[in-house]
């Protein structure tokens, strides 16, 4: 794991950017702070940057930028491919000779091997930049659900790229970049479920986000090429005994490192499984680490009942409510961004505890709710299904419907939750933005959502719900929740259930072994449930559903702790050039005479504008 970044300079371009590649090794070093480098063409045309954070192979002759033997490839590379060993032995066969046991150099020769299709063989998690001296490109990739961030800019001077925004903003005056907020971008973070600004788009006009699955070509400093590298596919068919045997390969490829190797544990079914499943890889007790509001809580009385099961080497770590605003306002810096989710800012209180503890790496139970449908609103999303499924012909006959659900009945599948969403735009813009800014608003995540989920192999709506849902509206509790904090305290984390087979196995089960049980969520994630019931206890098996720091809620924190600022902040909220600071703060002064409201829209609000004022958007 670690941080890359770098440039491809136009022709007509005298810019000399070397300095540019100091910029991210600095800027980045808390992704990677055991060692930094360097790399530039002859013609200085092409440069690449690394910050490592070393776990596979951690000599010397492993560091980055890596080139090859013949000094015609050079790549910067963030993240961890699985299945190296099996890809090396694979090109040693084929003749490719090795100086190191890294997964860095099984890229370099998998390049020269495969070329581009080498991306169909990747399994992990990666970013990465590889230049190609013959033709002169710089080929650039991020992995099939996007774990890895990739983030670029395109200027007048030429393509620029990084691991993280900041480095991007600290060199745009340099090369051009248009630093100006995306109006767009701002306002689809607003929607639902989405608690980030969706990709491509970022909140700065001039920078963006590779897709995940996507893949770009540059030469000259210009995309060539932007293509998608992987579409959503099931296996035929997958039983209990089969889900296991693919959950412990997962296990088992990511508890590989040549340093120790710890684990999130909550306590509920899938950190449980994870957990129980590393010891048996590992053969000894497993360092795990738990999070909660105080030692009562639920979560951390179920993760030491777990803990003492399994027989691992536990600690625990609690929500300080006085240091939160000011992680929440470093996070914002660090990703350059807004978001609002507070289990990330759980999330790096708990890494920097891992990181003191001297772990660099953990696995978690990330997407297993996602992928196997663990939230007791897939009760309600299933019901939906069943009826859709009898009423679907009534698609070609209703009229067109404006409302947010109710639209739903007249897509077509694949479009469902894009149209939900164009709908929820057009009722939620007009309450916090200006009149004379929503109609210039673009449906962004709605277009994104349709794009996957036209590619999805089935159409029951639970399942296109929850798929594009993986790739577009939960990115946040996903694969940013992986990224951010843990990388922030100079902690990679690694999760078995969004292993590409375990996707592919999960998109195979139809829904209804999946769904099943009472309103408390006892009963959802049935088959993986049945899966793992021989590694975890009847009495967490079986426990209602709790999600991470599900014991702080926004609302809480808005009235309590964060009272002060968030008060402040809604009175004299920074417009934009978009928002209504009228409407909004009416909507926040409702919200504290009556005790309710829009708990979630003011959070993301709040959020919003910490980092406007931040990045002195005003």
């Amino acid at each position: 794991m670690c941080g890359i970044g770098g440039y491809q300079l136009r022709p007509s371009t005298d810019e000399q950017c070397g300095e540019l590649l100091g910029i991210v090794r600095e800027m980045l070093n808390h992704r990677g702070p055991d060692a930094n480098g360097s790399w530039q063409s002859e013609d200085k045309q092409t440069g690449l940057a690394h910050t490592r954070l070393a776990i596979v192979d951690l000599s010397s002759a492993a560091a980055q930028p890596m080139c090859s033997v013949d000094g015609l490839l050079a790549v910067t590379f963030n993240g961890e491919i699985y299945n190296w060993r099996e890809l090396r032995k694979e090109l040693l066969q084929s003749g490719a000779i090795f100086q190191t046991q890294s997964d860095t150099e099984v890229l370099l020769h998998g390049y020269i091997h495969w070329g581009r299709e080498l991306l169909q063989r990747l399994r992990g998690m990666y970013a990465f930049a590889l230049f190609d001296f013959k033709q002169s490109i710089l080929f650039c990739a991020r992995d099939k659900i996007g774990k890895k961030p990739f983030i670029y800019s395109l200027s007048e001077q030429g393509f620029f790229f990084s691991s993280e925004i900041p480095p991007l903003l600290t060199m745009a005056d340099t090369v051009g970049i248009d630093t100006s907020i995306d109006q767009t971008g701002l306002a689809n973070m607003l929607l639902h479920n989405i608690r980030h600004i969706p990709e491509p788009l970022t909140g700065i006009k001039g920078i963006k986000k590779l897709r995940p699955g996507h893949a770009l070509i540059v030469k000259n400093g210009v995309i060539q090429e932007h293509w998608r590298h992987w579409r959503p596919e099931q296996r035929k068919s997958t039983t209990a005994g089969e889900l296991l045997g693919l959950l412990e390969d997962a296990v088992a490829v990511r508890s590989m490192a040549d340093v120790p190797v710890g684990a999130l544990l909550s306590g509920g079914v899938d950190s449980t499984a994870i957990v129980a499943l590393m010891q048996k890889t590992v053969g000894q007790p497993v360092n795990t680490y738990a999070f909660g509001v105080n030692p009562a809580d639920e979560d951390l009385r179920r993760a030491r009942f777990a803990a003492k099961h399994l027989g691992t080497t536990h600690e625990e770590f609690y929500f300080n409510p006085d240091c939160q605003f000011e992680i929440f306002k470093s996070m914002l810096v660090t990703y350059g961004e807004p978001f609002m989710l507070l289990p990330l800012i759980h999330a790096y209180q708990l890494s920097e505890a891992i990181h003191a503890d001297g772990i660099k790496v953990v696995l978690n139970g990330n997407g297993a709710d996602e992928l196997f449908y663990g939230y007791t609103g897939h009760l309600r999303t299933a019901r939906v299904s069943h009826v859709l499924n009898r009423i679907g012909w009534l698609r070609h006959v209703l009229p067109e419907n404006r409302h947010p659900v109710l639209s739903v009945l007249g897509a077509k599948p694949g479009m469902r939750k894009a149209t939900m969403y164009q709908r929820k735009a057009e009722s939620c813009w007009p309450r916090v933005m200006q009149d004379d800014v929503v109609n210039t608003l673009e449906h962004a995540a709605s277009t994104e959502m349709a794009a996957w989920g036209e590619l999805l192999p089935h159409h029951d709506f639970i399942d296109e719900s929850n798929y594009v849902s993986l790739l577009v509206e939960n990115t946040h509790s996903l694969t940013l929740a992986s990224d951010l904090p843990a990388m922030m305290a100079s902690v990679e984390m690694r999760s078995p259930f969004l292993d590409q087979e375990v996707i592919a196995a999960a998109m195979g089960i139809h829904f209804t072994d999946k769904v099943h049980g009472p309103a408390d969520g006892s009963g959802l994630k049935k088959i993986l449930r049945t899966a793992v019931s021989g590694l975890v206890p009847p009495e967490l098996l079986n426990a209602p559903k709790r999600g991470f720091g599900m014991g702080v809620q926004e609302k809480d924190v808005l009235l309590g702790p964060w009272w002060s600022h968030a008060n402040e902040l809604f009175h004299e909220y920074p417009e934009m050039g978009m928002f209504d600071s009228a409407k909004i703060q009416d909507m926040w002064t409702s919200a504290l005479l009556k005790k309710t409201g829009q708990w979630d829209l003011l959070a993301k609000l709040f959020g919003i504008g910490l980092w406007a004022r931040g990045m002195q958007y005003q």
